[in-house]
């Protein structure tokens, strides 16, 4: 409580603060000037921090009216490999390992140069951060002994590569991380606009390409134009709230997602209207829900449950189609569950074979673990089925009950023996981690009474957008830098960098680490 009334006193004051006198360069009619202007408070107030404390004058401009995005509901962990958090907490990292991991999780869809900007950066901006704030980071202790997403993977450094706020009681950092560095953003002087949504970009241009100079923005029912002596960065977070975007953009349908209100992909908008160039545009931070839960409660941030991923792990659940078949790993990250939904029938009316989906419990997980978030004392939502039988739960799921019959058979024969054959559950070390998962994820599905909920594929927020360079300079379509324009998080096509996170906090590390880059890349341009 102490926490949300910080955020909403801070956001009561930015909303309030008096618009900067009017100030107009030559030639260029503005309501005023500033030398930065960041559209988003999320990962955005990092870059906020650092250009002010460089001496630039700095102002935020947020859409809705509480700062801090999807940042603010997050976990509030950061992955950033070779950090010197691990080193003091004497865990060891290379930078050679994390450069050999990331390749591979890249998949192709990040250069080099992306890789090694994050790589070099990462672990400044963390000094940063807690040099500059009353933050103090530690070795997540939200993510057990495995960090790391993929521990068996060349270059993986299964704990120390993902970074927390310490905290009284532990637990979600999401709002720790977003207050704090309000606060020291407050304390350098920059000025935080709330219920001020980014219309446009101002720009010229010439034979030599495009140059912002400003941004075009609302705020009291007012059209403001204020101008920009050296930039102004994006941070206004991914498309995931534009249902349209997702159509035409992404591998396959996402429906559900945990990201923030507003983002509905404007920074990316704004500046493709300028000819930007855009990367990583079909990938999202992977994530299962439950679809009644989603569709209830889903147009809330972070309104959904996250345990559906997690909950899959349980031994003596599985995941099947409306065939009864099992498809993926049930234990496996989050980050690379949802394509394995997206297998497609090219026959009959067509379409997606491992839609929808159902996750099937027997009474064991609901006696020691929880179904839907629920535990043993706790009711169960009415969208949980019951039966006394797998082929009772079958029919009032609508799953196929010889082929569910057949599913649990096998796998029952194989978890008594604590083997997958088919999707190798169990076998990476991931698989069995966290003190909220048991050692072992396998065990019989054969304990009455039965229990099945729908799952689906959704997204913690889309991960693709604006092309950028390793200074986080966005890029045109014609491969020139956009002069004045950065984009960082999940308005640039930055990812993982990539399409797979490398671990817990796979999404703030990168996110916060182009931030501070274009932080850095404005405050040499201005010489400060």
């Amino acid at each position: 409580m102490k926490r949300r009334s910080f955020v909403a006193g801070l956001t009561a004051t930015a909303a309030a603060a008096p618009l900067l006198e009017a100030h107009a360069e030559p030639g260029e009619q503005f309501d005023r000037v500033v030398d930065l202007v960041v559209v988003g408070s999320g990962t955005g107030l990092c870059a906020a921090l650092h250009a002010a404390r460089a001496g630039l004058k700095v102002l935020v401009l947020e859409k809705l009216n509480t700062p801090g995005g999807t940042t603010l509901v997050s976990g509030g962990v950061l992955w950033v490999p070779n950090n010197n958090v691990q080193r003091r907490e004497g865990l060891e990292d290379s930078r050679e390992g994390a450069l050999q991991y990331l390749r591979k999780l890249s998949q192709g869809q990040a250069s080099d140069a992306l890789i090694g900007a994050f790589l070099e950066h990462g672990p400044r901006m963390l000094d940063f951060i807690e040099s500059s704030t009353d933050i103090r980071w530690q070795v997540s202790k939200l993510l057990g002994k495995v960090s790391d997403y993929h521990p068996e993977w060349p270059g993986s450094n299964v704990r120390g590569r993902s970074i927390e706020p310490e905290q009284a009681g532990g637990g979600m950092a999401g709002g720790v991380l977003i207050s704090m560095l309000l606060s020291a953003c407050q304390e350098a002087g920059v000025e935080v606009l709330t219920n001020s949504p980014a219309r446009r970009l101002i720009a010229t241009t010439s034979d030599k390409g495009t140059r912002v100079t400003g941004v075009e923005f609302t705020s009291n029912n007012q059209l403001i134009r204020v101008g920009t002596r050296w930039g102004v960065l994006l941070t206004t977070g991914g498309f995931e709230r534009n249902p349209v975007m997702k159509q035409h953009f992404l591998r396959g349908p996402c429906p559900y997602t945990w990201g923030c209100e507003g983002n509905t992909g404007d920074g990316i908008h704004m500046a493709m209207a300028l000819g930007a160039d855009l990367r990583n545009m079909n990938e999202v931070w992977h994530q299962v829900a439950y679809r009644e839960d989603a569709e209830r409660n889903g147009h809330l941030r972070g309104g959904i449950s996250l345990s559906a991923q997690i909950e899959r792990r349980h031994p003596g659940g599985i995941c099947v189609n409306r065939y009864g078949e099992r498809f993926a790993n049930e234990a496996a990250a989050y980050d690379v569950t949802w394509q394995s939904f997206l297998a497609w029938e090219n026959w009959g009316d067509l379409g997606y074979r491992n839609l929808p989906a159902f996750a099937i419990f027997d009474a064991k997980v609901r006696q020691n673990y929880s179904i839907a978030g629920k535990t043993a004392d706790q009711a169960l939502p009415d969208w949980v089925i019951q039966a006394d039988s797998l082929a009772e739960l079958a029919n009032k799921a609508g799953v196929d009950p010889s082929g569910l019959a057949n599913t649990v058979q096998r796998f029952n024969q194989f978890a008594r023996k604590g083997q997958d054959p088919d999707f190798h559950r169990g076998e990476s070390a991931y698989d069995r981690h966290g003190e909220a998962s048991p050692k072992t994820t396998l065990a019989p599905l054969d304990t009455g009474p039965f229990f099945a909920a729908e799952v689906a594929p959704g997204c913690l927020g889309t991960c693709g957008g604006i092309r950028v360079n390793e200074h986080a300079e966005v890029i045109d379509v014609f491969n020139r830098r956009i002069d004045g324009l950065y984009a960082a998080g999940n308005t640039a096509g930055v990812g993982a960098p990539g399409t797979l996170y490398g671990g817990g906090g796979g999404t703030l590390g990168p996110a916060f680490t182009f931030a501070y880059i274009a932080a850095e890349s404005l405050a040499t341009r201005a010489g400060a």
